[in-house]
């Protein structure tokens, strides 16, 4: 299902220019990098997942002037009462953290 999902993102990709987001979480960015790289692709693609709150998880270089960047949302944990209880058991006396 995961190919399925990549290759369906990929392929709208290549219809549009614009920032596209998959039904699968799946953010993908063409940016454009005159003598696309490998190195520089990935570069280029962690800095804007980390400007975006992203998480990169694919990069190549689709054409000699285009770097691919595939991105999810980062995954954040719900606050819940166990987790703040352990967040409470791991205070010291004076209310900072051991």
């Amino acid at each position: 299902m995961r190919t399925v999902c990549a290759a369906l993102c990929i392929v709208l990709v290549i219809m549009s220019p614009a920032l596209l987001s998959c039904a699968c979480g799946w953010i993908i960015e063409p940016i454009r990098l005159p003598g696309c790289t490998p190195a520089v692709c990935q570069t280029k693609c962690l800095d804007y997942a980390k400007k975006n709150d992203l998480v990169l998880e694919l990069f190549y270089c689709a054409k000699e002037d285009v770097c691919m960047c595939s991105l999810v949302h980062k995954k954040r944990l719900h606050l819940t009462t166990e987790v703040m209880g352990l967040a409470d058991d791991a205070k010291d006396d004076n209310g900072t953290f051991v």
